[in-house]
């Protein structure tokens, strides 16, 4: 399934600092359709990355992997 980024949303502390990015994904194929909104906070960075620096591509990559772990069904479930 191809999911495209649709939207990107900065989400800021009261004291202006990023605190979370928002990011909605949308696909489909066929029948099948997905939408989800998987928001990156700073536990989901690895160590030396921030908010600041991060590229959107970056973000957009780090909510497609917890997108993917996710929604992964467990064979056990």
């Amino acid at each position: 399934m191809n999911i495209k980024k649709t939207a990107l949303t900065y989400n800021f502390d009261g004291d202006g600092n990023t605190s979370s990015i928002t990011v909605s994904l949308s696909g489909n194929e066929g029948a099948d359709y997905l939408n989800a909104n998987m928001t990156v906070t700073a536990e989901d960075l690895t160590d030396g990355q921030t908010f600041d620096g991060l590229t959107m591509k970056a973000i957009t990559t780090i909510a497609r992997e917890k997108l993917a772990k996710s929604t992964a069904v467990s064979a056990n479930a």
